[in-house]
């Protein structure tokens, strides 16, 4: 039925309705979309109106609590103590912030200057003294008095817990409504007080009231806990009604919002107005509140209302206008494509023909007459290729390949004669690189490939040729290799017999003499370099078998020889070092380092090759510098007790300077702790290897020192020694001596009254196993090292005094005896574990394992 519609009448019908449903849909969007953005400007400008609000109230507080912080800062650096001058500061601060209702600090009792009992009762004090001033505004006029409640209030018990700032939650005093704004005093570390301020919420219920947004909205104020803190007409609600109170779910999840500190808003009915609002809440961060305006909804929608009924108007008006003007240009269309539609069958008619010279005719109006134009210029574009592929193509025919299409087309037209090029350039390109190919054989170069790959019967073409190619490029690389391994044969021949000549002739002009012989008894010697000649020997006293190689080893090394040796062919080595004496031919003995080859052949035998070197110059300098090296570290060892003695001396003379019997204890025990070092260095100055002390020997030394600097020495105080010979290295002498020292000095200063008879012994043993040994009814303090309870050889120190005994009350490992500490950090050193025993008299038992260190260079 649409097919014999006229065209007219189809145009008006589909262009009528599509702008109706384009117009529709489009406005519908139009509608949607300007609505929505201007409900989201609407909503938009609330939240900035409630954070521009929310951050000015945010600054407010910030300034406050800076004040509060200036106030804390102040007193914790104030080291006056001038009580009427921090008064004068709390007033100064009270007068030039008019906003403030009070400044105040608060301090722990003697926490400001120590003096609270002298102003006991007095203004700005409470009963004690403690300095508690309170600058307030509360009656209008500016006074001082003392704070009261801080014991068990908030804004005193809070910072001086935590430490930290704190923002009261808002309360009722004398009648005003408030916050305090309250910051720790800290003193070396210490909390000793508080500073702070009051500040009156009254003003913000007056700058909150004032808000108003479209017609009837308004704003108000709450505590994170959902208080209020303003309301522009129910000024009995504030502080004692809470957003709980208004029920609902909304209101609920918004409390819970304001208490976590979250922004947001919620649809609900307003109890005050009963219409529908939108409530919007942003947190103030610095005093943990929110901001809250209320808008009427319908206010706020207002203007979304009025733009969309304009819309709608708007689109009724266009759809209208848009069919009448559709219907005019149809009648406009139709004429003209009747007389295009003329032209079409016409040429249609002709092509069928044959005859495709027929054009259209072009003279319709301007706005159709490219349509015949086009036509024309279609039948041109589809004859000219055809005319010229066939002029090509008969080219190719009569191998012309260099033949190319020459007229300039487009699309398909020209992929038909790019096609037709590229054949014509295949051809030629394959045809040229096989003459190639051919004119390289005709030269013997068989290496120059196929490059050009043909496809279908010409890759038949392409590939015969490179395989014949290849046939013949590996006969010919085959023969040219031959020829040249030839070649490189008798060249290596060559230079192997120059290099074994070379080589012999280096072995007999260095001292390194070569020999190979048989791993049999006394080592038959095979062969041996013509430089034997060094030792006083010929070859052929070896090759002839007249002496063997073990002849001339020194008898008393040939055993370590032979069991290096065989220890070596053993384990499966194939070198190894060694050096011993040997005899030359006239009986002189001389030092070699021999190094030893070990072969061995497919059938398991071992045939050996050994070079060895003359070094028995290089022994006896090495000899030299060892009794060089003795004789340094005897004169280190002398210098270094010379210089502790120096120092000791240095402490004795400069304790004389002082009179503080402290100072000069300190010097005195200063100048033990150095003699215990000097003796160890002259202990090791006099021994033989100068690597160990004769440990018996210096504690005799050491006590004998220390009961002569007490002057003990025909006293009443007896010493008694249990030494073995003992010989501790240098880096365990040093600790042990100094831990002597200090506990011999302690039991001298302390374990005996004046006059009181008594006994000191020092006892040193050697233990295999540390065992553990505890006295019944004795009180024990054990420190444990676990490295002392490898099994092994250890050794056992104890020092005991039958005086007065240690305190019980003192830890010996936290006391603040240098001396003491010096020995529980000398007996962790020598990784050793210490016990006191305090039953009768003071032991201290000390077990150790002599430390091993690397020789230090």
């Amino acid at each position: 039925m649409l097919n014999d519609t006229p065209l007219r009448t189809k145009m008006i019908i589909y262009t009528v309705l599509g702008v109706f449903l384009i117009l529709t849909a489009s406005t519908a969007v139009i509608i949607n979309t300007v609505t929505t953005q201007e409900e989201n400007l609407a909503y938009q400008q609330s939240v900035e109106m409630s954070s521009n609000y929310a951050n000015q109230f945010n600054a407010d507080m910030k300034a406050n609590f800076a004040i509060a912080r200036s106030i804390s800062t102040t007193m914790s650096s104030y080291e006056t103590g001038n009580r009427t001058e921090a008064l004068r500061i709390l007033e100064n601060l009270l007068i030039d912030n008019p906003d403030l209702l009070g400044t105040y600090v608060a301090f722990e009792p003697d926490a400001f200057d120590g003096k609270d009992s002298e102003y006991a009762g007095t203004r700005a004090h409470d009963e004690t003294g403690r300095f508690v001033p309170y600058w307030n505004k509360m009656n209008g006029n500016m006074t001082v008095e003392p704070l009261l409640h801080y014991e068990d209030s908030d804004y005193y018990q809070i910072p001086k817990a935590t430490k930290q700032d704190v923002l009261t939650e808002p309360y009722f005093y004398e009648g005003v409504f408030m916050v305090s704004y309250v910051s720790p005093i800290i003193k070396n570390g210490k909390f000793a007080g508080i500073g702070g301020v009051d500040v009156s919420l009254e003003y913000v219920d007056e700058v909150v009231s004032k808000v108003l947004t479209f017609d009837t909205g308004y704003a108000f104020m709450v505590s994170n806990r959902g208080i209020l803190l303003s309301h522009p007409t129910h000024k009995d609600w504030i502080g004692k009604k809470n957003l709980y109170d208004f029920g609902g779910d909304e209101i609920q999840k918004a409390s819970l919002d304001i208490k976590d500190g979250v922004s947001g808003h919620l649809e609900t009915i307003d109890s005050t107005t009963g219409k529908t609002v939108i409530m919007f809440y942003e947190p103030v961060e610095t005093g943990d509140f929110s901001f809250v305006l209320v808008v009427p909804k319908e206010e706020m929608l207002a203007g979304v209302s009025d733009l969309r009924n304009r819309l709608l108007i708007i689109s009724a008006v266009s759809i209208l206008f848009m069919a009448v003007l559709t219907y005019m240009i149809a009648r406009s269309i139709t004429r003209p494509i009747n007389e295009i539609v003329k032209d079409f069958k016409n040429i249609a008619q002709n092509a069928v023909k044959g005859e495709l010279g027929v054009r259209a005719d072009t003279n319709v109006g301007i706005d159709f007459r490219e349509i015949p134009r086009g036509l024309n210029e279609i039948l041109n574009a589809v004859v000219i290729p055809i005319r010229e592929t066939m002029r090509v193509t008969n080219a190719l025919s009569k191998g012309e390949l260099k033949e190319r299409v020459n007229v300039e087309v487009q699309g398909e037209f020209r992929e038909l004669e790019d096609t037709l090029d590229k054949f014509s350039e295949t051809l030629n390109l394959i045809i040229d690189d096989s003459n190639a190919v051919l004119k390289a054989f005709q030269h013997n170069d068989f290496k120059r490939p196929i490059r050009v790959q043909g496809e279908g019967d010409f890759k038949l073409l392409t590939d015969g040729i490179e395989e014949t190619r290849l046939v013949l490029d590996r006969v010919t690389t085959q023969r040219r290799e031959a020829e040249k391994s030839l070649l490189d044969y008798s060249r290596e021949l060559e230079q192997s017999n120059k290099l074994k000549e070379e080589m012999e002739r280096i072995i007999n002009n260095s001292p390194v003499i070569v020999f190979l012989w048989k791993y049999e008894e006394g080592w038959p010697i095979e062969f041996v370099s013509e430089n034997v000649t060094q030792l006083g020997y010929e070859v052929e006293d070896f090759t002839s078998n007249r002496m063997l190689y073990a002849d001339i080893v020194y008898h008393e090394d040939l055993k370590q020889v032979e069991d290096e040796l065989s220890r070596n062919v053993e384990t499966g080595c194939d070198a190894y070092n060694s050096e011993y004496r040997i005899f030359t031919r006239s009986g002189d003995i001389r030092w070699v380092d021999e190094r030893t080859f070990i072969q061995r052949d497919e059938t398991g035998g071992i045939h050996l090759q050994g070079i060895i070197l003359d070094i028995t110059e290089h022994k006896k300098a090495d000899e030299a510098l060892l009794q060089m090296e003795d004789i340094r570290k005897k004169e280190i060892h002398h210098r270094i007790k010379n210089n502790l003695q120096v120092i000791s001396t240095l402490l004795y003379l400069e304790s004389g300077n002082f009179s503080d019997q402290m100072v000069i204890e300190a010097f005195r025990n200063s100048q033990h702790r150095v003699k215990s070092m000097a003796l160890v260095h002259e202990k090791l100055y006099q021994s033989e290897d100068m690597a160990s002390v004769d440990f018996s020997d210096y504690i005799q030394n050491l006590a004998n020192y220390l009961f002569g600097a007490y002057s003990v020495g025909s006293g009443n105080i007896s010493l008694k020694l249990d030494v073995d010979d003992v010989f501790l290295g240098m880096d365990t002498a040093v600790p042990v001596g100094i831990i002597i020292n200090e506990l011999v000095s302690n039991s001298l200063k302390h374990a005996f009254s004046e006059g009181e008879n008594g006994e000191i012994s020092i006892c040193l043993k050697k233990e295999e196993n540390r065992k553990n040994d505890s006295s019944g009814g004795e009180k024990v303090d054990i420190r444990t090292r676990s490295k002392i309870g490898v099994p092994g050889k250890c050794f056992s120190l104890v020092v005991r005094d039958n005086g007065k005994g240690f305190p019980e009350e003192i830890d010996f490992r936290e006391t603040d005896s240098l001396g003491l500490q010096l020995v529980v950090s000398l007996v962790d050193q020598i990784e050793g574990s210490i016990e006191l025993k305090t039953g009768k008299g003071t032991e201290f038992r000390i077990r150790f394992r002599e430390l091993k260190y690397r020789q230090k260079l």
